[in-house]
């Protein structure tokens, strides 16, 4: 397992402290009254987790692949749904970052990483659904690009 640096630790543990104290005891209470975790997301944004994959030229923490996997490792310990949040957040997050604009990452990146605009994504396809390992689609390159 790849040692993480100190800061980078210290938002692994954060996340842990966090769904052990916050999460943990109230998932069930949440999941019974099918209650959207607004006041997880709003304590994760405190936390800089909506961050995680921003670059730090744009307010984010810039944080490893590793350290990432940790924290998303973490909130599913707690609640599969808060890592969930975070995963496709950080998805876009990172496509923004290394395939979008500089006017795209001017513009969403910021606001990103600190939660005030939560990004995510879907994925659909006729016969497969959601169904990752169902999807057929594939691109053809043409004379035309």
């Amino acid at each position: 397992m790849t040692a993480l640096p100190a800061h980078e630790q210290e938002f692994v543990a954060l996340t842990a402290e966090f769904v052990d104290r916050r999460v943990r005891p109230r998932v069930a209470e949440f999941e019974a009254e099918d209650r959207y975790p607004q006041a997880f997301l709003e304590e994760m944004e405190a936390l800089g987790l909506f961050g995680l994959l921003v670059p730090e030229e744009h307010g984010g923490s810039g944080v490893s692949t590793a350290c990432f996997a940790r924290v998303t490792e973490k909130l599913a310990r707690g609640w599969m749904s808060l890592a969930g949040a975070i995963g496709g957040h950080s998805v876009i997050s990172h496509l923004l970052a290394t395939a979008g604009t500089e006017e795209q990452r001017t513009r969403y990146l910021p606001r990103m990483a600190t939660g005030e605009v939560r990004a995510t994504m879907a994925l659909t396809e006729p016969g497969g659904g959601s169904d990752l390992q169902a999807m057929r689609t594939h691109a053809v390159r043409t004379d035309d690009g």
